[in-house]
């Protein structure tokens, strides 16, 4: 039987029995009328002989119905009555909801962040945050890839119930200028049974793709590649498209659920590891090294533990798997080991550098949320002290106490429900402009999946369930527990001032938490400012970049040099450009670009050294562009060309570490990679080349004309204004080659300001959590010096009578709410003093205990707190002194 047939069914039986009741009282009054009694009289005695009417029809009921049937009825009852008691208040009830929404809502958006980059970092995988990621690493502490000998090692011989490798990067899709970048893997063929990623067109990539090099060029695309560039074509299978040049057949488009192993980040095109020669990808710029040396770092190894298997033990055998492969196959030259990571921790992905800040804000999230429940434990307070008189009488006709917080609890349920709703609607729409914000500003396409899945609805419901325990259910208990004999007298009981004092003890913790909330605020704020200003060694203010790819399009090397040359010369010939120049990597991008193991000569090198560095292929006017120091020597000329001698520019770190100075460092010799031996002809200031809190680390400039690159960005500085220089370098491009693809084009500003979006989202997220904080700390300041005005009306009353003026009054109250705020900021700043100085890894350029971020945060407290009491106080002190003394 369905609810609604039993509802149908009790309905009848109640008709039934009432029927039979009313047929009974009949009867009786029939007999009663035949000894003579008049009709109303005989009614009333029939009716008397009865009993309670209602209570029998009760009875009756009970005894044709089951007892969860009949609970479930009595809760529908509570609950149509608690709608009908709250649409009364409407104030409270909006007010209850709209901050529940805030509280919830807030840490929905943070658990959504985290549940991406660590819960479940890689959608359409299951349990991808079970994974691991087994990467090289060196006695300096540097994280790499390992090798495809390595990777075939760790399948064949490893502590893994499984192991699939990829090596994600920027590809060329097309040709001419139809083409585009976009990221994408080069993944084994095992690569999607291990992910268990199945097809939704076609079929996936299958150990049989990775024979041979070569022999399988297939690639699979994603579903957003798909419908995005081919306009979801149902007849995909079996079509050419062309990844950097060279072409390759689709085979199958993946789940739509499915973005990559890159956590974050959308990629949307895979192809076999074996392409990775066709496709130019290379080791020392030697395509047919890559799957064979041991040194070329370039795969993740993703991996499953056994059944029953830890990250320690696999880490420890491991360990061993490693110095066996280093026994039989040892590195010249080159120290480094294999190391398991959790995915949380792989260098690939945001999580990487999102995950502490997101995990930071997840913390002061659930502080907010406390603030919340403790401010409406003291609204349910109140209001439940107002309805004494009710809950007493509910007690005198026999209600028993479980009955009563029955009652409460679905009340304050029935708020909960619409403030959790409310608060995923918040985070609904708060969620996709955090991530077109963050999308607009990568090289790329973020993705986060900011649907609301099962697990995000599940933390909402467990948040809320636990802030009706908390605001809920404890001043249900108190008030239900109801002595009836001084309901009358409450506000002059000592009870009555334990209630006061145990209000109070929640405004302070209340204040003392926002405050912790606006300190961290702040540092992060100031710690951001900081970075803004910071000197990063150049300037990008006026700078536009555009990034082409000549290999598309069929250019050999000689070609490359002379179509570079030609857009340098007409690029720095146009109106309005100061300088121009080439260079293969960006600043700042948030991760390292590419290193090569650099020699020094006559420089004998410790075995625990690290001699991989980071690296840069520019022109001349490079460090002019970008206005980048010259500490000793010169920067390059046009004359560094292949027909001149080899030479390179090191920055100032590199200079220190092996010669001493700058100018010890001209003339000296080094060679990166597998190179020819170059002379050192200039030294340039230390820039920040990935990250904003990196430490100086040595780095190598080569010039273009000695090691070209078929990708090349073309940066020009000029006062004609970013649009008119992005149109001129376009112009340029296509005037030299109508059909080459402009692959990116933005200004450095827009670039670099990337390494700043992570500080500055947490510097967001923690100001929102502050000032919700803070003024919900004021609505409880607020309402407890209106609630404490209003039971004090008699006393204000007679010290009136007795002279007190209204400005007196007004201290009294005014004094109340501010010394409230000063225990709880005192107490405030001894927690921030504690706490914050957690907050020191994520903060750049100010301390954790910087003191214009605690007086700020005092000031602003204080300055609060006397402004919340100021209106309650005042109105207090407008009472009329008659009106007072007859204040019951």
């Amino acid at each position: 039987m369905t609810f609604f047939q039993w509802l149908k069914r009790r309905r009848e039986i109640d008709q039934d029995i009432a029927e039979e009741i009313r047929s009974h009282l009949a009867m009786a009054a029939r007999d009663h009328a035949a000894d003579g009694a008049d009709p109303e009289t005989a009614r009333r005695a029939a009716v008397k002989e009865f009993g309670n009417v209602a209570l029998a029809l009760e009875d009756s009921r009970r005894a044709w119905t089951s007892r969860w049937v009949e609970a479930t009825a009595d809760v529908l009852k509570d609950i149509r009555y608690a709608v009908h008691v709250l649409a009364k208040s409407p104030g409270f009830s909006l007010v209850v909801i709209g901050v529940l929404a805030l509280g919830i809502g807030m840490n929905a958006v943070v658990f959504t962040l985290l549940k991406d980059l660590a819960l479940k970092p890689l959608p359409g995988v299951e349990g991808s945050g079970r994974l691991a990621v087994v990467m090289s690493k060196t006695k300096g502490g540097r994280i790499a890839g390992v090798s495809y000998p390595d990777y075939v090692a760790l399948r064949d011989q490893g502590p893994f119930a499984g192991v699939a490798g990829s090596s994600p990067g920027l590809l060329n899709l097309g040709l001419k200028r139809q083409g585009e970048r976009l990221w994408g893997e080069l993944v084994t063929g095992n690569y999607f049974q291990f992910m268990g990623v199945h097809a939704q067109l076609g079929r996936t990539l299958l150990p049989s793709d990775e024979t041979a090099p070569g022999k399988d060029p297939v690639a699979v695309l994603s579903n957003g590649l798909w419908r995005r560039a081919f306009g979801a074509d149902p007849n995909i299978i079996g079509k050419t498209i062309h990844v950097n040049a060279y072409p390759l057949t689709v085979v199958g488009v993946a789940d739509k659920s499915f973005h990559g192993s890159v956590v974050s980040w959308d990629v949307e095109v895979f192809v076999p590891i074996m392409m990775a020669p066709q496709l130019g990808v290379a080791f020392q710029n030697r395509p047919g090294k890559l799957l064979h040396d041991r040194k070329a770092g370039f795969l993740a190894a993703y991996s499953r533990l056994r059944p029953g298997g830890t990250l320690e033990r696999a880490s420890a055998q491991t360990a061993v798997l490693s110095k066996q492969l280093a026994a039989d196959q040892p590195l010249e030259d080159v120290d480094r080991t294999l190391t398991v990571l959790p995915i949380s921790r792989a260098p690939w992905g945001a999580q990487t550098y999102m995950l502490p800040a997101i995990t930071m804000c997840g913390a002061m999230g659930i502080l907010l949320l406390l603030i919340v429940c403790a401010n409406l434990f003291g609204l349910v307070l109140v209001r439940g002290i107002s309805r004494r008189g009710e809950i007493a009488a509910r007690l005198a006709l026999g209600a028993s106490r479980i009955r009563i917080l029955r009652l409460l609890l679905i009340e304050n349920a029935v708020l909960v429900a619409p403030g959790a709703a409310a608060g995923l609607v918040l985070a609904s729409f708060a969620l996709p402009w955090m991530n077109t914000t963050a999308s607009a500003k990568a090289l790329g396409r973020f993705f986060f999946d900011i649907s609301v899945d099962r697990m995000v609805v599940g933390f909402v419901a467990l948040a809320a369930c636990l802030s009706l325990l908390f605001f809920g259910l404890l001043p249900a208990l108190r008030s239900s527990k109801v002595d009836l004999a001084s309901v009358m007298k409450d506000s002059l009981s000592a009870r009555g001032a334990a209630k006061g004092r145990f209000r109070s003890a929640l405004v302070v913790a209340q204040v003392g938490i926002s405050l912790l909330l606006l300190v961290s605020s702040g540092l992060v704020w100031r710690s951001l400012d900081a970075a803004q200003r910071l000197d990063r060694g150049f300037d990008d203010r006026g700078v536009i970049s555009v990034t082409v790819d000549l290999k598309p399009n069929g250019y050999d090397e000689a070609r490359g040099r002379v179509f570079y040359q030609q857009l340098l010369d007409q690029v720095r010939g146009a109106q309005g450009v100061e300088s121009a120049s080439l260079a293969a990597t960006y600043p700042m991008t948030m991760v390292d670009s590419e290193a090569q193991r650099v020699e020094i000569e006559g420089y004998r090198v410790r075995r625990d050294e690290d001699q991989m560095f980071l690296y840069n292929v520019v022109t001349s006017d490079y460090f002019r562009t970008l206005r980048i120091g010259i500490e000793a020597g010169r920067e390059f000329t046009p004359h560094d060309d292949a027909s001149g001698s080899q030479v390179a520019v090191v920055n100032e770190t590199l200079a220190r570490r092996f010669w001493g100075t700058p100018r010890g460092a001209i003339g000296k010799r080094l060679r990166a990679g597998s190179g020819e031996w170059r002379t050192v002809v200039g030294v340039v200031r230390d820039v920040k080349y990935a990250r904003i809190n990196e430490a100086p680390r040595p780095y190598v400039y080569l010039p273009f004309f000695q090691a070209p690159r078929s990708s090349m960005i073309v940066h020009a500085r000029g006062s004609a204004g970013a649009v008119a220089l992005l149109e001129q370098a376009r112009r340029e491009v296509h005037r030299l080659d109508p059909d080459l693809p402009i692959l990116d084009a933005r200004t450095l500003h827009e670039q670099t300001s990337l390494a700043l979006s992570i500080l500055t989202m947490t510097a967001r997220i923690l100001a929102t959590l502050g000032f919700m904080a803070m003024a919900l700390a004021s609505m409880g300041i607020y309402g407890l010096v209106s609630y404490s005005a209003k039971q004090s009306t008699h006393e204000i009353g007679i010290r009136m009578a007795l002279g007190a003026t209204r400005s007196d009054v007004v201290r009294r109250f005014l004094a109340r709410g501010v010394w409230l705020g000063v225990i709880g900021a005192a107490l405030g700043m001894g927690a921030s003093y504690a706490v914050t100085r957690f907050l020191a890894a994520q903060l750049y350029g100010v301390s954790a205990t910087d003191p214009a971020s605690f007086a700020t945060a005092m000031a602003f407290v204080l300055g609060s707190t006397a402004a919340a009491a100021v209106a309650p106080a005042w109105r207090a002190a407008r009472t009329d002194p008659m009106t007072a003394l007859r204040y019951q």
